[in-house]
């Protein structure tokens, strides 16, 4: 090989580069120890920057095209290696192709449950996860301030910087502002916009632009529950129809236990009419809630007034029977009745 090839073999004609991953955010290109000719050939693919960095410090960038190093595209370069009237030799600059492109769905999530006072359920242990979407807009400060002196960055390297932030973002976010769990949809849309904001205005000093966030919240299974029993009893009523069932609720388990008592409750008369009064009442609660919601419904409050004296009446006669309590022969003990006259165990005179 001649002196001349020898020295060809040493120099870089043309410089591109394509990265091998999508996930490959910049890549320091591999001179393999070649030196830059002039106008040597520099290719910037679609959704790709070049940074060109002179002995540490970053010179001239490039957008998308095809270029033929000189002076007149290198300015900062050329000032730099102070070529006060051109050049026409070789040279060594170290060459960054940054990814531009969008970068989306990159799922993040809270490290451990977060504690929020709530004025329903009281303290709630929730976690927060979700998507967000980002793009490198400034190359030079994500050079200067995050690549620093790697050969390569990936966005598994910008998740770990950013996920811990994201996370004490998110606590701040909800711990500012008290959350509605009975509308988690709409409170979750604009927490994403808020954690949105906050995280661009913490990367923006990166280069790097957040594009997109989504933000779901995990609750507990109670707190769940509870949403879905305010969903159905709001189409039945309304607001107040949520706490007229805790009240019915309440009222079954008390004449559930009312039904296991031996000694009488439910299994009596009185006990049958409290519950006929019971039920008459919330047949009243329900209406009177219900009345906006169409026809008004007058046919069962009107009936529920007789029903209601009939409850009533048989609980003062279950109540006058339990006064005047069970009669007995004085002669022998025997139980008689109001009607007997002679006891009809030793046949003596009643009355």
């Amino acid at each position: 090989m001649g002196l001349g090839n020898l020295i060809k073999g040493q120099l870089l004609s043309s410089i591109s580069y394509r990265a091998s991953e999508p996930w490959e955010l910049a890549q320091l290109y591999d001179r393999e120890g070649k030196r830059i000719m002039y106008q040597s050939v520099l290719t910037v693919q679609p959704g790709q920057e070049v940074v060109l960095v002179n002995e540490g410090t970053l010179a001239d960038i490039f957008k998308p095209g095809r270029y033929e190093l000189t002076t007149d595209n290198m300015p900062i370069t050329t000032t730099l290696k102070e070529w006060k009237f051109g050049f026409n030799e070789t040279f060594i600059v170290e060459t960054i192709f940054v990814n531009t492109n969008d970068i989306i769905d990159i799922p993040w999530g809270t490290s451990e449950k977060l504690t929020i006072p709530d004025n329903t359920f009281g303290m709630v242990n929730l976690g927060a996860n979700g998507k967000y979407s980002f793009a490198v807009t400034d190359s030079a400060a994500f050079i200067n301030k995050l690549m620093g002196t790697k050969n390569h960055y990936t966005v598994d390297d910008l998740k770990s910087f950013a996920t811990s932030n994201i996370s004490m973002m998110f606590k701040d976010i909800i711990t500012e502002k008290p959350m509605n769990f009975f509308d988690i949809q709409g409170y979750c849309s604009e927490t994403a916009a808020a954690l949105q904001e906050k995280l661009n205005a913490f990367l923006q000093e990166y280069g790097i632009t957040v594009k997109s966030m989504n933000v779901q919240i995990a609750l507990p299974d109670v707190v769940l529950k509870a949403i879905d029993e305010r969903a159905v009893m709001g189409a039945m009523g309304g607001a107040n129809a949520y706490a007229f069932k805790k009240q019915v609720d309440a009222q079954a388990e008390a004449m559930v236990s009312m039904a296991n008592n031996p000694s009488g409750g439910m299994n009596s008369v009185a006990g049958m009419g409290m519950q006929m009064a019971a039920g008459m009442a919330m047949g009243n609660q329900m209406n009177n809630m219900m009345g906006g919601m169409g026809q008004p419904q007058q046919a069962p409050v009107q009936q529920a007034a007789p029903m209601q004296q009939q409850a009533a009446g048989a609980v003062q006669q279950q109540a006058g029977a339990q006064a005047s309590g069970p009669k007995f022969c004085s002669q022998c003990g025997t139980p008689i009745t109001a009607n007997d006259k002679f006891c009809s165990n030793c046949g003596a005179k009643l009355g």
